[in-house]
């Protein structure tokens, strides 16, 4: 596939410098873990030991998250992570503002069952700085009417898409129990204002995983023909 079809829409993970969540990686000689690996002494041969949080970068969150009986990272089916992708975009929003039901439903026509809806907001600006968690929030009305379109996930380029007055994040939850993940932290969706992509979120399928960092890949559809 050329590559000018794909775009990457994940931040970097970057050891030492996270702010939120640490995250350290510890590269050890390949035979501290397995010392029947023998190899020269000049030989680069390295196994890494990470040390990190699942909501780590750009990641995905499933209902175990906030759902007790919820599923997991390895229950949640694959597919629904896969799929058409559509773009909303707020970024002439502020910070701490509202983006109300009626901005949302001006994408209706945009929105189908199973779709993958990505939010900009232009936060990713922010990310790895201390007012990462400042972001315009979503109407919990607004994300009710994207459950009541089925969409099969909702992503954000912001830290959340909570209005944080509220407690026990109850946008979140009604997604959950809709059974739609929630990724955030999303990048560089300004390359993919033009054109129609398939998204293809992966996470790890770690049993009683919550959440999982993600390298979230749109794929400009003619380069799938």
């Amino acid at each position: 596939m050329n590559k000018k079809y794909v775009v990457d829409l994940s931040q970097q993970m970057r050891p030492g410098e996270e702010v939120n969540f640490p995250f350290e990686i510890d590269l050890k000689d390949a035979t501290e873990s397995m010392p029947e690996l023998e190899h020269d002494a000049d030989s680069w041969y390295k196994i890494g030991y990470v040390n990190m949080c699942t909501h780590n970068g750009t990641h995905v969150e499933v209902p175990y998250h906030h759902l007790k009986d919820g599923m997991d990272l390895a229950e949640f089916p694959l597919h629904q992570m896969i799929g058409n992708m559509v773009l909303m975009d707020f970024s002439y929003k502020k910070i701490g503002e509202e983006i109300t039901t009626e901005e949302v439903r001006a994408y209706d026509d945009k929105i189908h069952e199973g779709d993958i809806v990505f939010i900009k907001t232009g936060m990713d600006s922010l990310f790895r700085t201390k007012d990462w968690v400042k972001y315009p929030y979503v109407a919990l009305e607004a994300v009710h009417y994207l459950i009541d379109k089925k969409i099969g996930c909702l992503g954000t380029d912001a830290a959340g898409i909570e209005n944080n007055d509220i407690p026990n994040q109850p946008a979140h939850v009604s997604l959950f129990q809709a059974k739609i993940p929630l990724v955030e932290s999303l990048t560089n969706l300004d390359a993919v204002k033009k054109g129609n992509y398939m998204v293809f979120i992966l996470p790890l399928p770690i049993v009683h995983g919550d959440a999982s960092p993600v390298r979230v890949t749109a794929i400009e559809k003619k380069g799938l023909l």
